[in-house]
């Protein structure tokens, strides 16, 4: 009787393990189809990427190829007796090459075939033409306007350019033959993910279409379906909306967001390189608590997650193995972010509770695809800022570069003109610097401008701004400074440079001329001009002086709008 009894019971078991295997199987096949949607996220965003490269890359390539061409325009027209061509546009061609020679015209050289057969480099072929072009135009300022046809001619010129051509528009069509290759991928990983979410339904509507039993697991499954629908598209919008950020303040606001909704119940913090590369420093966090709030500053050496490269899980208890920096009860999942092959920053998601470890380890893909858009978005921004600085200082100097002076001081005179108030330039220029060129050579030349425009910094305000006007002149232009105090910070600075002298074994001096608006000058144009006459009065004058440019008839000292505390210059150091 009691056999009998048992065997109902032992009955019930194998009935309720041959429901619950199903039930299981579903949840596998569940799984992977999340995998394949992920995967296809994570095909098509690298595919995006690429893309974004191709086309940043094209268009520097055709920025070079104008300016190629403009500073061959240049030359023919000069050549041929053009008197109204301006040096300024020959020169930022050949700015606009020489910045891109390193990082993208080195590509043209497969596609560089020389006339005889021959390959070339393109940073050869550049130089070349720089040659054969420099002495053309000593031709033209001598007036020898045949002797330069002549030896463009001879040079042959017009068929290095024509290579030059040839080379560009074969780099141009084989790099816009990419396009559509990744844009087909594209497609392709977008139809992956939709019909794997198709798959996943039609698979789902099915399996729980067998009996009523399945009820609830079919409604169970149906609601993963849709949160992994969900968080795809979430993924997608947040890929989107990073690639327009700006810079770090939009790409935490991103993030701050997206986490919210993708990782609900979760805390985080998001860490990048300082500087100097040798910490990581808070750049955001979400939802922490008060009481507990996330380091300011992290070691590289504290970080298991750094030091693996991997991501890493700082659980609870004695025995469990933590980063240093961890000193919060709360467990803790790390992931380092990595984009080309670069160490960007390290992303920590924070859960409470006894099944945190758990949860955290749930949701480790989720949170590392988060860390893989954030990643590529710290990567963009590194990149815009670096072609943005490119663009706008002298790399050799560090200054800016004249084309920003020129819209920054244009801004800065028309707020003086409706505002009331002054402006003020400095014309700087290294005396004798070609003659200390060719005794010391041209490192000790670079030597020197490069402390020389250190020098002019440390005696500026942080409103004043230094540029380099082109060789060896510098300008400097303060807002708010009268042509007075203009001079006496003039003078502080040509003190500066000359304490330069000895430490190259050259005596190192400058001389410096000075203008202001509006005592001097009514307009921008006329305000650098007077400050370059002025310079040239303190050349011809000796060399290492002052010179201030001639104040207008009718401008009475007393008529000058008084300048803001924080504009007043200061001879004493700084």
């Amino acid at each position: 009787m009691r056999i009998a009894q048992h065997r109902p019971s032992r009955n019930q078991r194998d009935e309720n393990a041959k429901r619950a295997n199903p039930f299981k199987r579903r949840q596998a096949l569940v799984v992977v189809m999340i995998t394949i949607v992920l995967s296809g996220f994570f095909y098509t965003n690298r595919h995006q990427q690429a893309l974004i490269d191709l086309r940043e890359g094209g268009r520097q390539m055709r920025i070079a190829q104008e300016a190629l061409m403009d500073a061959e325009a240049y030359v023919l027209n000069r050549a041929l007796g053009d008197r109204d061509s301006e040096y300024s546009e020959y020169s930022r061609a050949f700015e606009a090459l020489h910045s891109r020679r390193d990082t993208y015209l080195a590509r043209l050289d497969p596609f560089l075939k020389m006339p005889d057969g021959t390959s070339a480099s393109a940073d050869a072929s550049i130089k070349s033409l720089e040659a054969i072009w420099t002495d053309t135009l000593e031709l033209v300022r001598a007036g020898k306007l045949e002797a330069a046809q002549s030896l463009l001619r001879e040079r042959r010129s017009a068929a290095l350019i024509g290579t030059m051509r040839r080379a560009f528009d074969a780099f141009l069509a084989t790099w816009n033959s990419h396009f559509t290759d990744h844009e087909t991928r594209i497609e392709i990983g977008k139809s992956i993910v939709l019909l794997s979410q198709i798959l996943i339904a039609g698979v789902m509507i099915f399996a729980f279409r067998s009996s009523a039993r399945d009820a609830q697991a079919r409604a169970t499954a149906i609601t993963e379906m849709d949160a992994s629908r969900t968080q795809v598209g979430h993924l997608f919008e947040m890929t989107d909306m990073l690639q327009s950020a700006a810079d770090h303040h939009d790409a935490n606001a991103v993030l701050r967001a997206t986490a919210g909704e993708l990782i609900n119940g979760f805390s985080g913090a998001l860490y990048v390189f300082n500087n100097s590369r040798d910490r990581l420093v808070l750049s955001t966090s979400w939802a922490c608590e008060e009481g507990s709030p996330p380091p300011e500053v992290i070691a590289i050496n504290q970080c298991w997650a750094m030091k693996r490269g991997k991501p890493h899980i700082n659980r609870g208890g004695s025995r469990a193995l933590c980063c240093e920096h961890h000193v919060s009860g709360l467990a803790a999942l790390e992931i380092p972010m990595v984009a080309r092959g670069e160490n960007l920053g390290l992303l920590q998601i924070f859960a409470h509770g006894l099944d945190a470890e758990k949860r955290l380890a749930d949701i480790l893909p989720l949170s590392s695809a988060l860390g893989d858009a954030m990643s590529l978005a710290l990567s963009n921004i590194a990149l815009r800022e670096k072609l943005r600085n490119q663009a706008l200082r002298d790399p050799l100097t560090g200054l800016y570069n004249r084309r920003y002076m020129e819209d920054s001081l244009d801004r800065y005179v028309r707020i003086a003109e409706r505002e009331g108030r002054m402006v003020s330039v400095i014309m700087i220029d290294l005396d004798h610097f070609k003659r200390l060129n060719d005794e010391h050579g041209h490192a000790t030349g670079d030597a020197v401008l490069r402390e020389a425009a250190a020098a002019i910094v440390g005696a500026l305000r942080e409103t004043d701004v230094a540029c380099r006007y082109g060789g060896e002149e510098l300008i400097v232009f303060l807002p708010d400074c009268s042509l007075e105090d203009a001079a006496l910070k003039a003078e502080q600075i040509r003190e500066r440079i000359e304490a330069l002298s000895g430490a190259h074994g050259a005596k190192v001096s400058a001389s410096l001329g000075v203008s202001s608006l509006p005592s001097t000058s009514s307009n921008s144009a006329d305000l650098v001009k007077a400050a370059d006459t002025a310079l040239y009065r303190a050349k011809h004058s000796g060399r290492n002086q002052v010179a201030t440019a001639p104040v207008q008839s009718g401008w009475r000292a007393e008529s000058e709008a008084p300048a803001s505390p924080q504009g007043r210059l200061r001879v004493a150091g700084k």
